[in-house]
């Protein structure tokens, strides 16, 4: 038993378009450096907070030692709790 498949005879002055064209190599490049912009702007971003906190934390720990020598700490527990107090911030 054979099965015959037959498609319809369009004719030749017909053009068959597609539904869904390919994308093209531009908008495929436009994406591409759209999504790289992105990735190094956020990047930018995350350095910029970690640097400005580690220089806030480092300004405040400068403080607290400063006072630490001067004698204003009693105990070791009391500079501890002082130091702490950075990472709060």
């Amino acid at each position: 038993m054979s099965i015959l498949l037959h498609t319809p005879d369009l004719g030749t002055k017909e053009i068959r378009k597609s539904k869904r064209g390919e994308p093209m190599t531009s908008s495929i490049l436009l994406v591409s450096v759209a999504i790289s912009i992105a990735i190094v702007l956020l990047i930018f971003a995350g350095v910029s907070y970690t640097e400005a906190w580690m220089e806030q934390y480092s300004i405040c720990r400068d403080k607290i030692i400063g006072y630490e020598q001067r004698g204003l700490y009693k105990s070791v527990e009391d500079f501890r709790s002082a130091l702490s107090y950075c990472y709060l911030k």
